[in-house]
């Protein structure tokens, strides 16, 4: 695909890792439509994107529904006239310990909060791709922002992984086709007191892996493993 011109909407596109890709799309001359549920940081997103000449319009979240989200697909629509990328911000989420009194509960709530409306908006743009006949591309991406103990860090890996593969077999019928990118490795805050969790070299190593997705036509079903050599 051609990403000059297309039209490529960034969840979570408030955070770190979120700026960082729609600061490179722009770059590369796409039109980016910017969603998160936090307005300040995704209004400095959009401030950036426009800075550097690019297209851009930011979408707040307020729900984590399919209808919000329905509504969000049909205004960015509506503004571009085309979705042609879905890159799918999953920033993580900490798991419980699996011994502790009420783990169950708490893996459930974890679930529902985090992964939900990862979940929503994949399954929308996949609809609408499918309705408009679009050879898009979704592009699953998982970055924990918490501490990187090895179980929350496998546990991103494995639901985002899963998912990739299955909505890429699923889709496929559909000239459709689904990419994943996870850190292999991710810095620890204990070690360094930043707010920005994943390091920049990680950042740009996950942003080209995105970017080498969308621009291979052939690349479908399949996950990356972003690491800083």
């Amino acid at each position: 695909m051609n990403i000059a011109q297309s039209v490529i909407l960034v969840t979570a596109a408030g955070s770190p890792l979120g700026k960082a890709l729609s600061l490179h799309f722009a770059s590369l001359g796409a039109m980016l439509a910017l969603v998160d549920n936090h307005p300040q940081s995704l209004q400095q997103t959009l401030s950036a994107c426009r800075a550097v000449g690019a297209p851009s319009q930011s979408f707040l979240t307020q729900y984590d529904d399919e209808q919000h989200v329905a509504e969000i697909i049909d205004n960015v629509h509506h503004h571009f006239g085309k979705i042609d990328v879905l890159v799918n911000c999953w920033l993580g989420a900490e798991l419980p310990s699996l011994l502790g009194p009420s783990s169950v509960d708490q893996f459930s709530q974890t679930l529902i909060k985090s992964m939900t409306p990862f979940f929503i908006f994949g399954k929308m743009a996949a609809r609408y791709m499918c309705a408009q006949s679009c050879r898009g591309v979704i592009i699953n991406l998982a970055a924990d922002t918490n501490c990187a103990h090895t179980a929350i860090h496998s546990g991103s890996k494995a639901m985002v992984s899963g998912l990739t593969l299955s909505w890429a077999k699923e889709l496929a019928e559909f000239n459709i086709r689904v990419g994943g990118v996870v850190p292999l490795t991710i810095d620890c805050p204990c070690r360094n007191q930043s707010q920005n969790v994943i390091s920049l070299p990680l950042q740009y190593e996950i942003v080209r892996s995105a970017e080498y997705i969308v621009a291979n036509d052939y690349f479908n079903g399949r996950m990356i493993e972003a690491e800083v050599s």
